[in-house]
């Protein structure tokens, strides 16, 4: 009984305290309140500009205003043109939003996020879409890009936005936007990861040439030292460059910092494809080496591993490049080039000719030197 008392005598006081703030309000805006009270939004509409002519100094209504007219409409321009009229008032007064009371600056937020939230999955939900229905594809990522303008709108500082509105475009083709749309995911977010690692794909897949493109990529592993994707990525624009001392020092640095063993296992064998075409072959065969440790399906490392013997026989069968002749020597990595192109032969059974033809050539060159 006491409780159900002490409940009734709250539900008293606040309903008291409701038509209190009612009474200390104006004319103008208790009207538009009791209009959106009874879902009137026509007249809302009517009376909220009144009350804020009247009320100038009272950010609370702009703030209702936004949310109970134009995000009712779809207008998201005009809610957050009201939102940024309400912060320039008095961010920090505490103001009642549907019987929440919170500073300005916290209702504008948690709005915002809220449509943003909501615009922005819609567009995600159009992008799958695509999954189920291909033939349509242009249609739902059309549908998507327009959530997506909706959300940059609402939220005009949000990077994630810009970069799946550039992602779309891309996937429509359209370059330009694409572009466009994630170098101002950069320029929103100068400091966050995904945005300059995204631009230096998107813009690789634009065309963009290696010099555009590895000044964001630089800053995506300055921001993150350790994630090897963006060390792989670094490392081959470095090596497009012709740079590829460099490329080979960002490519043992993600070694290091990678724990995946299948990624590590290429890592090694792109580093190993390096040192091969540097006539590093020594330092090529413990790559390939490795990568074929981590990962021995990985014929490909295998092969690399073969070249890379051939490669040192052949510096001790002719002598060059400081090595000193000796056929002892070259005989020996001919043989362990030959052994790695047979266990070759036994995982890549579809090219198996061509492996033969290798096979030969080695053999050719391993002949020649027993016989010396």
């Amino acid at each position: 009984m006491f409780k159900l008392i002490k409940a009734r005598v709250k539900f008293i006081i606040l309903t008291m305290l409701g038509f209190y703030i009612m009474a200390c309000s104006s004319q103008e805006y208790t009207t538009a309140k009791l209009a959106i009270q009874q879902s009137e939004w026509s007249k809302a509409e009517e009376w909220l500009p009144k009350a804020m002519a009247v009320e100038p100094d009272n950010p609370e209504i702009p703030i209702v205003y936004a949310i109970e007219v134009h995000a009712r409409n779809g207008h998201w321009q005009e809610m957050y043109d009201m939102f940024q009229k309400a912060l320039t008032i008095d961010a920090n007064k505490k103001v009642e939003i549907r019987a929440v009371f919170l500073p300005v600056s916290d209702q504008v937020n948690n709005y915002t996020q809220y449509y943003w939230a909501e615009e922005f999955n819609k567009g995600v939900e159009k992008f799958k879409e695509i999954q189920e229905d291909p033939d349509n594809r242009k249609i739902y990522l059309g549908e998507a890009i327009e959530y997506f303008i909706s959300a940059s709108i609402i939220n005009p500082n949000d990077p994630q936005t810009y970069t799946t509105l550039s992602k779309c475009y891309l996937d429509l083709d359209d370059k330009d936007n694409a572009m466009k749309f994630i170098k101002t995911a950069v320029e929103k977010d100068p400091e966050g990861f995904n945005s300059n690692f995204s631009a230096g794909q998107i813009l690789l897949r634009c065309g963009m040439g290696s010099e555009v493109v590895i000044p964001y990529y630089e800053k995506a592993v300055q921001i993150e030292p350790s994630n090897s994707n963006a060390l792989r990525e670094l490392a081959s624009m470095y090596y497009d460059l012709g740079n590829k001392e460099k490329s080979i020092k960002v490519f043992n640095d993600a070694i290091q910092n990678e724990e995946d063993k299948i990624i590590k296992a290429d890592l090694f064998f792109n580093l190993g494809v390096i040192h091969n075409q540097m006539e590093n072959y020594e330092e090529a065969e413990k790559s390939f080496d490795e990568a074929y440790y981590l990962n021995e399906d990985d014929f490909e490392a295998a092969l690399g591993m073969a070249s890379a013997y051939e490669g040192l026989g052949d510096k001790y069968f002719n002598g060059s490049d400081g090595f000193t002749k000796d056929f002892e020597l070259a005989v020996r990595w001919y043989r362990k080039a030959e052994k790695k192109i047979k266990d070759v032969k036994s995982i890549d059974f579809e090219n198996e000719a061509e492996y033969q033809r290798q096979l030969e050539l080695i053999r050719y060159k391993r002949d020649i030197a027993e016989q010396n």
